[in-house]
Order: structure tokens, then C-alpha cells, then sequence
């Protein structure tokens, strides 16, 4: 009978809920009287749930606890982990890998320098180096990550970020703690927020963003701000719809103002109850629909002198061609000024 053989009759004898092979396996009697299974090369370890593959291991028979070392892989369902070290509790369902640890669930994939997995409450975290991919979230690191594969869910802290690249195009979204949730595609960034397109030179904060992976949209909540090169946006409350990485449409509620302007293009300054943009390809903007008791200033800069013109209505839509104003419509109540000060010779 080989030797294999002979451990696994053994094995099973005396570790109970544990079947084990490797290729060289003695028994140690530890302290307090405990005996501790060894066991080196080839190592492979199951109780019937959790199957690990090691380099070598130790196991407490009467404690049914084990613990691992080497090139460590475990898998569970379709769940799978890896790292260097790997302390195993069967009686609470622990399991605690160190020594670029990585998890993997089939739709994402969690590394850290250390996570512990709760089996039984279908829970992990993550401590130190925490870096998580997925097909739609890019790359997000923080230090700290609590998954929960029951809710599909996981947040990481201290100091996340999220991280996207499509077709050349990057954004970054950073918060004080970012949570995600999987099956929806949908990402919350709490505390500070703050979302940044470097190719497009924008950036959006608000005290709290989410972001709807499958719809390509984003919700901004507390003191949202938008500012580009075109001008700076405000309100309570933001939406923002985007194609290919670009703007396609943002909406914004209560108390809207803001301006918009470049070099010496017209400069139109607005204050609403709402307010909506409209983008063309490029982030070049469209037309902006403003609505509930509107004010609107749009300052001329001509050769000779400024022209102010301001209009109050209930509702006002604007129209710009190649980025400058080409058709303003005023409805409700109208009030204001209009003048040009036109082309003037030297």
C-alpha cells in the first residue's frame, strides 16, 4: 500500500471532518497535550465545503482548525482565494489569508495584504493595499473593504479610489467612502465627492454622487458643483447623463445658477428653479432650458464696450451654435433689457 493511501486512511481516522493528501505527513504532540497533524508537499485539505491546496500545513484534529503556508489556494462554490498564508477555523467559518491575498467570486476580484473571509455570513474585508476590479467598476484601491456577497455589495476607506478608462477617455471618482453594488452597476461616493474627466478638464463634487453604471448616468446631492473651462454650475441637486464618456445632458434642480463663457465669447450668467443643458458631441454645449422665475445677464465683450442684457421670465431657452449664443425664445412675465453696441470704426 503507498504511502499516500496510508494517509488518507489515517487522515480520515483521526481528523474526522477533514480528508487529506500530501506526500509526507507525522503527527506532533504541542502543548496542553493537543496533537497536531503535519503535513508537507502536495498538500490538499477538505472538509467536504472547503477544499485548500498548500505547500504544506498544520492541522488541530480536536479544534478542527488548520493552517496553511506556501503557494495557498482555496476554493468554495465559486468562490476562489489565493495568497501565502492561510489560517482556517472550521467551527466559526473563518478564514484569514495573508501575503498578497486575493478573492475572486467569478465577477470581481479583491486583493489586499490581508483579508479575512466569514464564510457563513458570506462576508470578507480587506486591510492594507486594497485593490478591487470588475468589468464595469475599472480599479478601486482604498485601505480598507468590507465585501458582502449576499447584499452584492462592498465600501472601502481611508482614502478609496475609483479609477475608469474607456477608449482613452479616464475618470476618477474619490470620496471619503465609496460603496458599490454589483448587480446593478451602481456606485455611491459619500463625504466630499469628488469626480474629475482630465481629458474633458471637468470636475463635479457634491457631498454625496452616485453613479449608475448600466443608464451611464450621475446623481449629485449637497452642494453639488460643476466647473470646466466653460464656466461653474450650482444647485441642489444634479443629473448628469453621459455617452461615451462625454456629457450628454445635465439637469439641475433648485436654486440653479451659474455662468458660462470663454475668452471673449458672449458670458451669460443665470439664476433658476431649474435648469437643463443640452451637449453635443465633444462636451460643446447645445442649448440650456431655464425654468421658474429665471434671470438671465449676457455680457457682449465688442470692440468699443460691454453690452449687459438681462431678462427675467418664467421660462427662458437658449440656443448656441459653435459655442456662442444664437437664439434665446423668453416666455411668462418678460422683463428686461436688450442692447448691441454692433461693429464701430477706429
Amino acid at each position: 500500500m503507498s504511502i499516500r493511501v496510508l494517509l488518507l486512511l489515517a487522515a480520515a481516522a483521526r481528523a474526522g471532518v477533514f480528508t487529506v493528501t500530501a506526500l509526507r505527513a507525522w503527527t506532533v504532540e504541542a502543548e496542553g497535550g493537543a496533537t497536531l497533524l503535519e503535513l508537507r508537499e502536495n498538500v490538499v485539505v477538505s472538509d467536504g465545503e472547503v477544499t485548500v491546496v498548500s505547500d504544506s500545513a498544520t492541522l488541530r484534529e480536536e479544534e478542527e482548525l488548520a493552517e496553511f503556508s506556501g503557494d495557498v489556494r482555496v476554493t468554495h462554490d465559486s468562490v476562489s482565494a489565493t495568497g501565502r498564508y492561510l489560517s482556517y477555523s472550521r467551527p466559526q467559518g473563518l478564514l484569514l489569508l495573508t501575503g498578497n491575498a486575493v478573492l475572486n467570486d467569478g465577477e470581481s476580484v479583491l486583493r489586499a495584504d490581508r483579508i479575512t473571509w466569514f464564510r457563513f455570513a458570506g462576508k470578507a474585508t480587506a486591510l492594507g493595499g486594497v485593490v478591487m476590479t470588475g468589468d464595469w467598476l475599472g480599479e478601486v484601491t482604498g485601505e480598507y473593504a468590507l465585501y458582502d456577497r449576499e447584499r452584492g455589495s462592498f465600501f472601502v476607506t481611508s482614502e478609496p479610489v475609483l479609477r475608469r478608462a474607456e477608449e482613452g477617455d479616464s475618470m476618477t471618482i474619490t470620496a471619503q467612502k465609496l460603496e458599490f453594488f454589483l448587480d446593478g452597476e451602481r456606485a455611491e461616493a459619500q463625504g466630499d465627492a469628488l469626480l474629475r474627466m482630465p481629458s474633458r478638464e471637468l470636475i463635479v463634487s457634491a457631498e454625496y454622487l452616485l453613479y449608475f453604471g448600466e443608464e451611464d448616468r450621475l446623481e449629485m446631492v449637497g452642494s453639488p458643483q460643476v466647473e470646466a473651462p466653460e464656466g461653474a454650475l450650482e444647485g441642489d441637486w444634479m443629473e448628469m447623463r453621459l455617452r461615451d464618456g462625454d456629457p450628454e445632458s445635465l439637469r439641475i434642480e433648485g436654486n440653479a445658477r451659474g455662468n458660462l463663457g470663454r475668452g471673449d465669447s458672449v458670458t451669460v450668467d443665470f439664476n433658476s428653479q431649474k435648469a437643463f443643458f443640452g451637449f453635443i458631441p465633444g462636451m460643446e454645449l447645445d442649448s440650456l432650458h431655464l425654468s421658474g422665475t429665471a434671470t438671465l445677464t449676457a455680457v457682449s465683450s465688442g470692440r468699443v464696450r460691454a453690452e449687459a442684457n438681462t431678462i427675467t421670465a418664467e421660462d427662458l431657452v437658449l440656443r448656441f451654435r459653435g459655442g456662442d449664443l444664437d437664439r434665446m425664445t423668453a416666455r411668462g412675465t418678460v422683463r428686461g433689457t436688450y442692447s448691441w453696441s454692433g461693429e464701430s470704426s477706429d
